[in-house]
């Protein structure tokens, strides 16, 4: 649909297509087996790089009072099925919102003019503006679309609309709306402008990113956006991506990354809508037919049209994001995710499933969940060496101040048995509690654990999760750790891995055929700085004759030649025997070649 960015991407070219019959010919194929090898190397790291990837928690259930929902006076919001359908009007009883919280809106930019939002805008403390224009290069990141679409508007109306201002749609979440404009009016930008943009975000307080962008290509990684992503994640932002609109079982790019929280469309009847993306890596799924939201390009009142898409499923999970961050402000975002994932509504069975991932977003739950003790694994690894030791990080949520008497973690190797446990921890909910020391036992591929807590005597315990046995070997395995915190310097380590590779080998045997044929001179020295001479007969004894005087003669005719006593006749030279031509071995084939070849005219092999 409309407003779904395309990525710039490089141009795959062949250069050539030519067979290389040449003396390198075995060195090259040689060179490409090692980089093969590499790459296979760099698969097996991907399983480690998952250790990356937040907590994907399964749904529990929750237990609350029921009461009578908020009702605005906005005029559209008797149309705007959505939020009712996630319980939005029930999270509002708790809280409608904070201005503090503030959530960036990375798209084709926002008519931040409109009535019904402009008083949610972030503005900028220095200058006063309400985020940046990275299409242009301004700090005016005003939404200009002739098509008529406002793109980037819609999905802030959904976020952060004026709620009960009696004009206009309600927004899921009363909180500050950063406008940063990284696509054009056509949908469409680059993935520079758009990694720039999410950067942006972070450095200026973001807490979560809306990406209703995506495309369907698989760039080569690392891309800008990716290391964009892991900047603005290690500085505590939420990411939230539209999954796509294609109807296929693959999602788009970002959305697809593990540090990103994806997002599908459902349509009224609660299922998921036929031009959604969907399938593994899938977290949740939000309204996305028929959104009531805002329009652009004039300041008038009730300026509201209906869009659709995965784009503005995305932003309800984004404005959910932004309630919880409203009721709870020291949530982190790996917390966050865990709340949003423990909380969804599965339409379809239980558990997670790639048509709908944990399940639609729920307001009404996850707001629920703070009241009540909620354990949230913060992190843990998803694939360790053989040697290696880690920890299990965990916290309680929950209303402040209640007692935890007994937190721990028990573990196996066969799930639904895990029959060991670390020592048992006390303290209180919003605390954060660490089981280290763990490994996974010798002969086990796996381990298996969960955490349980009592608090305020009741029992509560999280879902199993999988820690498997990395194939890297274990020093590989320790420095791939301390390079994957940063892309860019586990690609570099990546290509120097490859040239060590690739070349080392090709020194190591060169130096071996040296070893093997040493230099050895085949002819005479005079044979290397000047050229052979014929063979001469050998000299033979003359008889001495007198030096003819030539007197000088007067000009005239010329007369006829003087005659001059002939010398006596020359032997006939006595045939000899031609030596054999020299021959050599090469060190690499065995085959016989003329000693003064250059190179191996049978393998290619260059002497030296």
């Amino acid at each position: 649909m409309k407003g779904r960015g395309s990525y710039a991407r490089p141009a795959l070219e062949n250069r050539g297509g030519f067979l290389l019959l040449s003396a390198r010919l075995s060195a090259l194929a040689r060179r490409f087996a090692a980089i093969v090898a590499v790459l296979a190397m760099v698969g097996a790291f991907a399983a480690g790089a998952t250790a990356l990837a937040p907590t994907r928690a399964t749904r529990i259930g929750t237990s609350f009072p029921v009461h009578t929902e908020f009702t605005p006076s906005d005029p559209f919001f008797i149309d705007q099925w959505g939020l009712k359908s996630i319980g939005v009007p029930s999270a509002w009883d708790v809280t409608l919102g904070d201005r503090n919280v503030i959530v960036a809106v990375v798209d084709t930019g926002v008519w931040w003019t409109q009535p019904d939002i402009q008083a949610n805008m972030w503005t900028n403390s220095v200058d006063g503006t309400h985020g940046w224009d990275f299409v242009n290069g301004d700090s005016n990141p005003m939404d200009i679309d002739p098509s008529g679409t406002y793109h980037g508007t819609g999905v802030a109306g959904v976020i952060g609309a004026i709620t009960d201002n009696g004009q206009g749609i309600a927004g899921t979440a009363q909180v500050s709306v950063m406008a940063v404009r990284a696509l054009g009016s056509n949908g469409e930008g680059t993935s520079t402008d758009t990694a720039q943009a999410i950067i942006w975000a972070a450095d200026h307080g973001a807490k979560v990113i809306n990406l209703s962008l995506g495309t369907n290509e698989t760039p080569i990684e690392p891309t800008d956006i990716h290391l964009a992503i892991d900047h603005a994640w290690s500085k505590g932002a939420l990411i939230v991506a539209a999954a796509g609109n294609a109807g296929i079982g693959t999602l788009d790019y970002p959305a697809r990354l593990p540090e990103v929280v994806s997002v599908a469309a459902i349509d009224e009847s609660g299922r998921r809508a036929s031009f959604s993306n969907y399938g593994t890596g899938l977290d949740l799924s939000a309204p996305g037919t028929r959104i009531d939201t805002l329009n652009g390009g004039n300041n008038n009142l009730n300026n509201v049209h209906s869009l659709q898409g995965t784009s503005f499923s995305t932003p309800f999970v984004s404005g959910v994001a932004g309630l919880l961050l409203s009721a709870e402000p020291g949530l982190t975002n790996v917390q966050l995710w865990n709340i949003l994932n423990m909380t969804a509504v599965q339409p379809v069975g239980n558990g997670y499933n790639k048509d709908y991932g944990w399940g639609v977003v729920s307001a009404r739950n996850a707001i629920a969940a703070l009241n009540q003790p909620l354990i949230s694994i913060d992190s843990y690894p998803t694939s360790v060496s053989s040697s290696s030791t880690f920890g299990v990080t965990w916290s309680i949520l929950g209303p402040v101040g209640m007692t935890v008497s007994d937190t721990h973690l028990v573990w196996g190797t066969v799930p639904g048995m895990l029959r060991n446990s670390t020592s048992a921890q006390s303290g209180q909910t919003r605390q954060s509690y660490t089981a280290g020391g763990l490994s996974i036992p010798s002969g086990a591929g796996s381990m298996y654990f969960k955490i349980v807590a009592t608090v305020n005597g009741s029992l509560y315990e999280s879902s199993e999760k999988l820690v498997s046995l990395s194939s890297v070997p274990d020093f590989l395995f320790v420095l791939y750790q301390l390079l994957a915190s940063n892309l860019l310097y586990l690609a570099l380590f990546i290509l120097v891995l490859a040239g060590v590779v690739a070349f080392i080998p090709q020194r190591r045997a060169a130096r071996a055929r040296r070893a093997v044929a040493r230099p050895m001179t085949l002819y005479p020295p005079s044979y290397y700085v000047q050229a052979a001479r014929p063979s001469q007969p050998p000299p033979v004894p003359q008889t001495t004759q007198p030096a003819t005087r030539i007197e000088p003669q007067m000009a005239g005719p010329p007369s006829a030649p003087t005659q001059i006593a002939p010398a006596a006749q020359p032997v006939t030279p006595i045939p000899m025997a031609q030596p054999t031509a020299a021959r050599k071995r090469c060190p690499s084939c065995g085959t016989m070649v003329a000693a003064d070849n250059m190179f191996c005219f049978f393998c290619g092999n260059r002497f030296r």
